[in-house]
């Protein structure tokens, strides 16, 4: 529950929500049964009492009325939940001495059937309205005790004597109902909970999900730039290693130890080597005649640990033994983190 954001009102703004749903209904028999009561003080000749207590009992209906009509038009959930259950448990108060009236002062002074009537009406509202005024804590109490307790007070003890066992008997089923309605707001009061609860991991789900939704979207463009990056570099690549093949320039392509890796077609034609039978040898090994390896190997691997952009003027032999003069361009290849990883040599002739 702490975890739930204004559980407490929230909760609350619920129960006060169900209270009003039964409101219209609770309002309308409370009417009915106010215009049969006055009936019967005609009946039992004490119609000006009646047309009293109606009077009474029209206004609170008013009153009810109006509140119930008032929380209809508030957009739910109601800001202030906590003033509309107020306004209904003052009303319930007014209907509870509308009720208690009948068996207080208004209570027949001669023995009619109106006595009985009276019993039985009081024990019809303050029972059958546990159902409907049980959401909300107090709202049931602030009706059944003032119609209830006074009237079995004054029926019991001061009517006709102290009558003990009567009224005695009459409070324990006062108690019982009140007992029964506090049951009933704790049942309704857990359901609420239970429902708020839902509703808010339903919330939280779907606000996860809506957020992993964001996420792998963003995960999805991301990951179809960087595809998109991928084969723009490999196009580049490709269309750099067509060039590197097509170009009219010799070129070889080494290792950091001067190991041929690449060879492209114009160095086959120039020099005669196939690729095949020159890939992992040595290039000035390879290349070098006889006469130049000894000064000219030293000074290529010279320019190779200065690790940058060089060229040198040497003969080359070719796979006849002819020998060519040539511009050697020495350019390190590095990585994306600065490393020199390979060395492209291009040959030219002199």
């Amino acid at each position: 529950m702490e975890k739930i954001p204004d559980f407490h009102r929230r909760l609350l703004a619920k129960q006060v929500n169900e209270l009003f749903v039964f409101a219209p209904a609770a309002v309308a028999f409370s009417f009915i049964g106010s215009i049969v009561t006055v009936v019967v003080f005609y009946d039992t000749g004490e119609l000006q009492k009646g047309l009293f207590w109606f009077l009474f009992a029209t206004l609170v209906m008013f009153f009810r009325a109006v509140v119930a009509f008032g929380y209809r038009q508030q957009a739910k959930p109601v800001a202030r939940p906590e003033d509309w259950a107020r306004l209904m448990i003052v009303g319930n108060i007014f209907a509870g001495i509308q009720w208690g009236l009948l068996g207080t002062v208004l209570f027949p002074a001669e023995h009619n059937y109106r006595e009985l009537f009276t019993v039985l009406v009081l024990t019809s509202y303050v029972a059958g309205s546990i159902t409907a005024f049980s959401p909300v804590k107090w709202a049931h109490l602030a009706m059944a005790i003032p119609a209830s307790l006074p009237s079995a007070i004054y029926i019991f003890w001061m009517r006709d004597g102290m009558n003990w066992l009567g009224g005695g008997m009459a409070l324990f089923f006062i108690f019982c109902v009140l007992f029964f309605s506090y049951k009933q707001h704790e049942i309704v009061a857990c359901r609420l909970k239970v429902e708020l609860e839902n509703e808010e991991l339903l919330a939280r789900s779907l606000e996860t999900s809506s957020s992993l939704s964001v996420s792998n979207n963003e995960l999805k463009t991301r990951t179809e730039i960087e595809q998109r990056a991928k084969l723009e570099a490999k196009a580049r690549a490709d269309q750099l290693g067509a060039h590197v093949s097509r170009t009219l320039l010799p070129i070889a392509e080494c290792d950091r130890n001067l190991n041929v890796i690449e060879w492209n077609a114009a160095a086959e034609a120039t020099l005669g080597y196939r690729h095949k039978d020159v890939r992992g040898q040595h290039l000035t090994s390879l290349l070098l005649p006889a006469e130049n390896q000894l000064a000219g190997k030293p000074a290529i691997e010279k320019l190779l640990r200065e690790d940058r952009a060089s060229t040198i003027d040497i003969p080359l032999q070719t796979s006849r033994g002819q020998r060519i003069p040539m511009h050697l361009f020495f350019t390190p290849i590095q990585s994306a983190d600065g490393v020199p990883t390979r060395v492209a040599v291009i040959m030219m002739k002199a």
